[in-house]
């Protein structure tokens, strides 16, 4: 384990040398890409995972004089994507969202998170400055505000009581019943809505990691992390997974985990969706305990489902890709998006799990 410490260390040490060298000479900060959160903190395994990608980039080679040039087109990239954004949103073309420019509640919720001078509007600065995982994970104290406000409209007494609800929106709540006894506590709530709103993390017990949480920016790493601190880990056991929020760092988590051979598997209570889903089918091992569930749906980009979209269309060739890296058929891919619209979930029944390969042992 000291030589992989030192190296990382070899490669922090590298990227500060190679940028204090170009800072003159570039308007880049060299030192921002390796901050995949955007937390303003660099671990070694954040690095690591950046400086994979760049070398994978660049055809497997990165050499000091290009790693300017990499930096530059990853800024180049990362305009791009705010000005597609742009191109959707400012209808007036001024350089500006304003809000009164969008329709959409969903865009909505975004952009008033971005609009950190509260000028009732967003810049490309501000677009690119949005730390996602604050807008998608609640704090500890959200949570609790919204199951405040969940029971004072339907548990008045301290429970939830789930035949007496509408049977409308009856399903909605059944999910938090962990106990099935029919009545629903604030702690049952709370154990439910605390990983879908908790960046994914890993528990090591001996030969297993335990899953759980959303997949973010930051699973790369801890992905890159779990492997090199515990070579002893063997297998993921995913507990509650929901889904991702960063579709390019989830497929590049998932490959880290086919590439160093880890098996995963489901246990009787285990929920993966969405992204966590396309995670569980990278192990090289995959078991499924009767009762786990695994999600599947269409995925949506702005105002385009994935539907919309013919099958040779570019948007596609990411999730091929991968289906194909990890031996899942391509029939897969399309059947996610006929499963379920990207706004809802579809749990795969044991004739679809058979049918597409998902699992490859038994429990």
């Amino acid at each position: 384990m000291k030589k992989i410490r030192i190296g990382l260390l070899a490669l922090i040490t590298l990227v500060v040398l190679v940028s204090t060298n170009c800072q003159s000479q570039s308007k880049v900060s060299d030192l921002v890409i390796l901050d995949g959160n955007k937390d303003g903190i660099i671990n070694p395994y954040e690095a690591l995972d950046v400086l994979l990608l760049m070398q994978k980039e660049n055809k497997d080679v990165l050499k000091l004089k290009d790693l300017n040039k990499v930096l530059a087109l990853h800024e180049k990239e990362s305009q791009n994507e705010v000005d597609d954004i742009m191109d959707e949103l400012d209808k007036n073309k001024n350089g500006i969202v304003e809000f009164d420019e969008v329709d959409s509640e969903e865009f909505m919720m975004f952009l008033q998170k971005m609009d950190v001078d509260e000028s009732q509007s967003v810049t490309k600065k501000e677009i690119l400055d949005f730390n996602f995982e604050d807008a998608f994970l609640l704090s500890d104290k959200d949570i609790k505000k919204e199951i405040k406000m969940i029971f004072k409209e339907y548990g008045k007494s301290g429970k939830i009581v789930i035949s007496e609800l509408s049977e409308l929106i009856r399903g909605d709540f059944e999910e938090w019943d962990h106990n099935k006894d029919g009545e629903i506590t604030k702690e049952e709530v709370y154990a439910s809505m605390k990983p879908n709103n908790t960046a994914a993390a890993f528990k090591v017990d001996g030969e297993v990691a335990y899953m759980s949480g959303v997949i973010t920016a930051t699973t790369p790493a801890a992905v890159l992390e779990l492997v090199f601190s515990h070579p002893e880990v063997k297998t993921i056991e995913m507990l509650q997974c929901p889904g991702s929020i960063d579709d390019v760092a989830n497929l590049r988590a998932c490959l880290y985990v086919h590439k160093f051979g880890l098996n995963t598997r489901l246990n009787a209570t285990s929920m993966v969706a969405s992204g966590g889903s396309d995670f569980f089918l990278a192990g090289k091992h995959r078991t499924i305990a009767k009762g786990a569930k695994i999600g599947v749906h269409s995925w949506a980009g702005g105002a385009k489902a994935a539907t919309d979209l013919s099958r040779g269309h570019k948007a596609h060739k990411k999730y091929l890709n991968y289906y194909e890296k990890v031996n899942i058929p391509s029939e897969f891919y399309w059947y996610t998006l006929e499963a379920a619209p990207a706004s809802s979930i579809h749990f795969m029944t044991e004739e679809e799990i058979v049918k597409y390969k998902v699992r490859t042992a038994q429990l």
